[in-house]
């Protein structure tokens, strides 16, 4: 893993983050996470989160904050991220039922981007599989970002996710890889037919060959995560970074 690193989406360790936040962010670095992904930030302020993330050694690769927010409190996010060291802003789910809303979706994500952008920040957006859906021919998250080119949004892309909706992983890598930025690893496993959730190494996903896409295309960080870990988070998040280190020995 010399030419990417391994961050954690802390949405995987959510439990864990709201009984002892620091606490939590110290085994992640103690696993060997080199970064971790916000999924909120627990009543911490941005000066108080930045020493506790320098004493270990962890960078913020990016922080995941709903859309409501983002229309609310931008200014305040901006400020926030910027203190700690955080560039990358993503959106991490919205919906849609038809192409005006989708329209309508893309107006607040590009006015959201262009400030953000001005202020240093790039924002990205991260899909779920119901944006495959298709819509005038297309699937809606290519639509999306069709409409979100002039603000520079840019995609987390979230392979379970991608491989849940039946679309080929690395060929939806390769057909973006202009607006690729961040990419989440997460693995997959079928019980009595049903797609669910994996630890890292643990399912169906080939993993190396997505990292090493990751890597050819030119993103610095993979991300780890699983929305439903078993039997807890920091238990599945040790399984997971001890397989991808054994796969890259």
């Amino acid at each position: 893993m010399d030419n990417i690193k391994i961050a954690l989406q802390l949405y995987t360790v959510r439990e864990e983050c709201e009984n002892d936040f620091i606490g939590t962010l110290e085994k992640v670095a103690d696993l060997g996470y080199e970064g971790v992904e916000l999924a909120g930030v627990h009543g911490f302020s941005a000066e108080q989160l930045k020493e506790e993330l320098d004493r270990l050694n962890l960078k913020v690769v990016g922080s995941h904050i709903g859309l409501d927010e983002l229309e609310k409190d931008l200014d305040k996010i901006i400020d926030y991220n910027k203190t700690i060291d955080n560039s990358i802003i993503v959106c991490p789910y919205a919906k849609w039922e038809s192409k005006e809303e989708l329209d309508e979706l893309a107006c607040k994500l590009n006015a959201i981007s262009d400030k953000l952008n001005s202020a240093g920040l790039q924002l990205l957006y991260h899909n779920h599989s119901h944006e495959f859906e298709i819509i005038d021919d297309s699937y809606g998250l290519d639509l999306l970002y069709n409409l979100t080119k002039k603000s520079n949004m840019l995609m987390e892309l979230d392979t379970h996710w991608v491989k849940r909706a039946d679309k080929d992983v690395i060929d939806y890598m390769n057909q973006n890889k202009d607006i690729l930025k961040l990419v989440h690893i997460k693995d997959m496993k079928e019980i009595d037919g049903e797609k669910t959730f994996a630890a890292i190494g643990e399912g169906l996903m080939d993993i190396p060959a997505i990292i090493d896409k990751a890597v050819e295309l030119g993103c610095s960080w993979v991300i780890v995560e699983n929305d439903q870990p078993e039997p807890n988070g920091i238990e599945n998040v040790t399984v997971s970074i001890n397989n991808l280190k054994k796969m890259f020995d």
